[in-house]
């Protein structure tokens, strides 16, 4: 059996903790209602952004590295140069004429000497 003041302790605890009416309609007709639906472009826009931030950030802390390009070898015989591909090809360069060779359309700038 309950004394009369926990009885008063207990009504008290009850009124300070249970909403009133309005409150409980107030929470309910919220929850209730229907949220606006965000447009999936928002998210596909959103998407995008991150992914392409993604790749240049990638990009920046792992640059690629070069390849090597395979040489081209070039040989002096006299007042002809012949010049070689990686291919197996080669061009004819006298101060006759240039050979109408598979590179015909080649421009080529050569530098003798040590690389800097």
């Amino acid at each position: 059996m309950k004394s009369k003041n926990e009885e008063d302790l207990e009504r008290s605890l009850r009124e300070a903790f249970e909403p009133d009416a309005e409150s409980v309609d107030r929470v309910v007709a919220a929850a209730l209602r229907p949220r606006p639906r965000r447009s999936m472009k928002l998210y596909i826009a959103t998407a995008l952004t991150l992914a392409a931030i993604s790749i240049i950030a990638v990009r920046l802390w792992f640059p690629p590295t070069p390849v090597k390009a395979e040489s081209i070898r070039l040989e002096y015989l006299g007042n002809v140069a012949l010049i070689e591909f990686p291919d197996g090809s080669s061009w004819m360069v006298s101060p006759d004429k240039i050979n109408q060779g598979p590179h015909a359309q080649l421009n080529l700038i050569i530098l003798e000497g040590d690389k800097p």
